[in-house]
């Protein structure tokens, strides 16, 4: 506002009007000067708040991928003192909230001297591990048991400060999945060796069987002629011409021992015709068992599958262990991959005879392998006496890689192999186990486990 001190006395209206004239223009200007700034700064303020919205969303962003993110994910510095750990990561080491304060990541993946030293791409000083590469590694859980682990290091800067993040993979299934492939392979090749030779021997003892069933029966006749030539012996005594002819004859049937050998052939013919019976049985147990595996389902007897196998693994049981069957007669034939199973059966049986020997216990052990239907499902039991289950282990012994062997003496496999085969055909494999007494695995199937609409469609193919 103009003070009207500061207006002459003299000017004139036409001055004074001129004059605030310009004041009014000078005050519309500012004012709209101040409302530009006003809009500008209005504008710099929505873009700044929608800036930290992206902003904030991008940070929700990354610690939605950081929290379920399938691969653990370490975060720690040039001292190994770990910053942060995902939730996966924490799944893998098995450790809670309160397990991560002050953890050092020698603590979780302790120094593998397989490693480089000499690299001077190092993550921190003490630590043999190189950044950028990804490497095979021992992780350690909470309670200290190990496992094997895969894991690669970037470096980043933040704040000014040097860190690093690792990403961490555990490979138990994958070196499980690779031992058992690799199983696979070993026994696909002597399935085809034990199947070339089951061929070979299959014809050749084909021909001893047959002859010695025609030496059984022509041996028969021999003896029907025995019998009358002593008859003739007999009333050729009183001729005194043929004397010297019976006396010759009477002399080599002692020298031949005849009646000796007129009590032990038969004999000997019942055992060699035995024994080609049991070589024909394990042939076609090999047969069996050494059959190309196939990804469809059949339906199997498994009494038989149980016999063959039983046959298979005798050289296994038979000085360790006496074997009692309990077979449920017409028991329903189960849709199965019949290789597998025999698998199956067979860890089961081996698995038996280990714990037998185990338990070093005077006399033979028993296995008992029972059958039985129930409703839509059969259930074969594989009983045995020897040590039982420890019930500190009894939560771990499907476990990929867990056993209660010495060193070279067990991989931890069969009962893994078992439990994945069974829950594969969605089937349960379960155990009753009293420690000192013995245990009893029972393999539950169902009479038909593929989807309704597959076994509609085999059906609709057989009618």
């Amino acid at each position: 506002m103009v003070d009207s001190e500061d207006i002459p006395p003299t000017i004139s209206l036409e001055t004074l009007e001129r004059f605030f004239r310009r004041e009014r223009n000078a005050r519309k200007q500012a004012e709209q000067l101040l409302e530009e700034k006003s809009r500008q700064l209005y504008q710099t303020n929505q873009d700044l708040l929608k800036s930290t919205q992206a902003l904030a969303e991008e940070v929700e962003r990354s610690m939605a991928i950081f929290e379920t993110a399938a691969e653990g994910i370490i975060l720690f510095d040039q001292q190994g003192q770990v910053i942060l750990l995902n939730p996966a990561a924490k799944r893998i080491f098995e450790l809670s909230d309160d397990d991560c304060i002050n953890l050092n990541i020698k603590d979780i993946l302790p120094l593998n001297d397989n490693l480089n030293p000499k690299s001077s791409h190092c993550f921190y000083t003490e630590s043999l591990f190189l950044m950028g590469d990804d490497h095979e590694v021992v992780g350690r859980k909470k309670d200290g048991g190990e496992f094997p682990a895969e894991f690669v290091v970037a470096e980043f800067t933040h704040n000014g400060r040097v860190s690093y993040s690792g990403v961490v993979r555990d490979l138990t299934r994958r070196r499980f999945l690779e031992q058992r492939l690799a199983q696979a392979e070993k026994l696909e090749s002597v399935g085809q060796l034990a199947a070339g030779v089951a061929h070979e021997i299959n014809t050749p003892i084909q021909f001893v069987s047959e002859n010695t069933r025609f030496l059984k029966t022509s041996f028969q006749s021999l003896l029907d002629i025995f019998s009358s030539m002593t008859q003739l012996l007999e009333q050729c005594d009183d001729i005194a011409e043929l004397n010297p002819c019976v006396a010759q004859v009477h002399a080599a049937i002692e020298r031949a021992d005849l009646p000796f050998l007129l009590s032990e052939i038969p004999l000997s013919i019942d055992q060699t015709l035995e024994g080609t019976n049991t070589v024909a049985r394990i042939v076609r147990a090999l047969n069996v068992f050494s059959h190309p595996g196939t990804t469809e389902f059949q339906k199997v007897d498994l009494n038989s599958e149980l016999e063959s196998t039983l046959t298979v693994s005798k050289n296994e049981w038979k000085y360790v262990a006496e074997v009692e069957t309990d077979f449920a007669p017409n028991l329903p034939r189960v849709m199965c991959l019949p290789g597998e199973m025999n698998q199956v059966f067979l860890n089961l049986i081996i698995n038996a005879v280990h714990a037998i020997q185990s338990k070093n216990s005077e006399g033979p052990g028993k296995i008992k392998l029972r059958t039985r239907r129930e409703a839509d499902r059969v259930i074969v039991d594989i009983s045995d006496n020897g040590t039982g289950i420890p019930e500190a282990i009894r939560g771990r012994i499907f476990d990929p890689f867990f056993t209660t062997k010495g060193v070279g003496k067990g991989t931890g496999q069969g009962l893994a192999i078992c439990y994945n085969v069974v829950e594969s055909h969605r089937g349960k494999l379960t155990f009753d186990t009293i420690e000192g007494e013995g245990t009893t695995f029972h393999v539950e199937l169902l009479l038909d486990p593929r989807p309704k609409e597959t076994a509609v469609t085999e059906v609709n193919k057989e009618a």
